[in-house]
C-alpha cells in the first residue's frame, strides 16, 4: 500500500521501527494543505501534527510501499494518542516529476491548537534530512518552533 508520510513518521528510527519493511519510493506534496498542531502527545509532552486542508500551502513528505503488517503496527502507533486519533484518509499528492497519485495518509482528528518543542521539532528535522527533503520544506518546520 502506498502511504504518504510526513512529520515524525519520516524519522527514520521511528519509521524502522513503525514500519521495518518500508521502501522508499519518492518526494512528494499535498496540496492545499498544511501542518496544524491539533492533537497532544503525552508522550512528548506537546503538540502533534497532522494535515490539514489550507488552499494555496503544502506540505512536503515521502511516498512509501508499506506492507500489511506495517500499516498494521503504524495503526497501533498513530491510534495510540488516544485510540482512533489519527484515522486513514486518500490524497493526491504530486510527485517531484510533476505526476498525480491517490495514495493513503494519516490525519488527525482535531481537538484543540497546541505548539511543537524543539525535541519533537528535532526529531521531524533528522526525518526530512533523511529523505533529503527540499530546503523549502526544511525552513516550513523551523517556523514552528516555539520563540
Amino acid at each position: 500500500m502506498k502511504f504518504f508520510l510526513y512529520a515524525d513518521n519520516l524519522n527514520p528510527t521511528q519509521l524502522k521501527r513503525r514500519a521495518p519493511e518500508h521502501k522508499f519510493l519518492y518526494l512528494a506534496t499535498l496540496a492545499d494543505h498544511t501542518i496544524k498542531f491539533c492533537r497532544w502527545s503525552s508522550q512528548w509532552r506537546c503538540g502533534l501534527a497532522s494535515i490539514v486542508p489550507s488552499p494555496g500551502e503544502k506540505v512536503w513528505g515521502g511516498v512509501f510501499e508499506l506492507t500489511d503488517e506495517d500499516v498494521k503496527i503504524l495503526d497501533e502507533f498513530e491510534q495510540d494518542v488516544p485510540q482512533g486519533a489519527y484515522r486513514h484518509v486518500q490524497v493526491t499528492v504530486v510527485t517531484e516529476s510533476g505526476e498525480k497519485e491517490l495514495v493513503t495518509t494519516y490525519a488527525a482528528a482535531p481537538i484543540g491548537k497546541f505548539k511543537p518543542k524543539d525535541h519533537y521539532l528535532d526529531w521531524v528535522m533528522k526525518g526530512l534530512k533523511q529523505w533529503n527533503l527540499p530546503q523549502e520544506a526544511i525552513d516550513q518546520w523551523q517556523l514552528y518552533r516555539p520563540s
